[in-house]
Parts: structure tokens; sequence; C-alpha cells
């Protein structure tokens, strides 16, 4: 028998095995960033930002004065707190709630860094300070112009920033923030489902 009258194998059996492995995700993706076609009561805490807005323009100083770029807080999703001048009692507390959320992740804390950036900082000291009392969290620099980028960029419909708390995605965007008011729990809620949503296409 020839080849030519031999059938020919159907490739239907391989893409079904693709929809199977690649529908999950695509459908996790699609549902977290339109909440709107999902039943009441199973949307983000946080408040999206649409679209995400790369931070590759931020830049922004460490405590002993070396230049940082975001890029070195990509491959990891990244909780940000903002503070004006000082860090104050709210902001501490901001901190210690980032903190707890991270170490409330169990095994996917490895997977989050924490962040806080100070706006026009008034002493050094304080910055230190802080630093040491919440050992993991990055404390950041943002002064003149510097500080003027970091409010184009993670103010939305020109509210303040400072009080705010940011998400950014392990590629670098701005992409979630939370009111002042908003408690720990709604950041590790999203945080969550980010991470069930997202285990299957980024390394922690």
């Amino acid at each position: 028998e020839t080849a030519a009258n031999q059938p020919r194998r159907s490739l239907l059996p391989l893409w079904i095995m693709v929809a199977i492995f690649a529908l999950p995700v695509i459908a996790a993706w699609f549902f977290y960033f339109n909440p709107e076609y999902l039943p009441s009561g199973r949307s983000n805490k946080g408040d999206l930002i649409d679209p995400p807005r790369p931070l590759a323009e931020l830049k922004l100083q460490e405590l002993d004065g070396q230049d940082y770029s975001p890029e070195g807080l990509e491959g990891n999703w990244t909780m940000v707190a903002v503070a004006n001048g000082q860090c104050d009692a709210q902001c501490q507390s901001q901190v210690h709630d980032m903190q707890q959320v991270r170490l409330a992740l169990a095994e996917n804390r490895y997977r989050l860094e924490r962040v806080l950036i100070l706006e026009q900082p008034s002493a050094d000291a304080e910055a230190k300070s802080i630093a040491e009392q919440y050992a993991g969290t990055q404390v950041l620099l943002a002064e003149g112009e510097q500080a003027k980028t970091l409010e184009r960029l993670f103010a939305v419909q020109d509210g303040p920033i400072a009080g705010m708390r940011y998400l950014v995605d392990p590629f670098g965007n701005l992409m979630m923030r939370y009111s002042p008011e908003a408690p720990p729990k709604d950041m590790l809620h999203d945080l969550e489902k980010l991470f069930k949503a997202s285990k299957n296409w980024i390394k922690g």
C-alpha cells in the first residue's frame, strides 16, 4: 500500500490538548481584568489601573544615594506604599500591613517584594530607621524631577498618591491601587487570586 493511499492522521486530538491547557490561563486573566462578567462578590478588591502603566522611566534613589531603576522589581509582584515628606503613623501602619500580607501568602511570599517610596523625604535618618525596623522592605526616595515623574505615573484621576498602596506586576507595570482605608485583607485577597491565575505562566 502506497503512502498516498494511507489515511492522513488527524491533528484534532493535538488541538484539543492545546485548548485544554491554554484555556484555563486565558480565562483566568480575562475574568480577572473583566470582573463585570463575573457573578457579584467575586471581583477584585483594589482599583484596577487600566491600561497598566509601565514604570520603566521612573528613576528613584536608594538610601545610600545610588540610582535605582524599577527594572530591579521585574520578575516578582511588588507591593508599593507612598508617603510624602516622612513616614508618619499611617505610613508605618501600611508598611506593617504589607509585611503581614506577605507572611500570610505562605510559600508564595517569595514571589512578592515590598517597597516604600518617600516623596520629597524630610529626614534621611528616619528613612534608614524605617528600613531597619521593617527588614525586607526596600525604602526608596523620590526628589525633584523624580517626584514629578512619580506623581505623573502613580496619580489616578488627579487624586493624591501619598497614603496609597499599589501593586506592580512582574513585568514592571503599575496595575492596581488601594486607598489608605482599604484593609490589608483586600490586598491579600487580590494577590491570592493573581498568584493562582499566573502560576502557569510566570516563574515564582
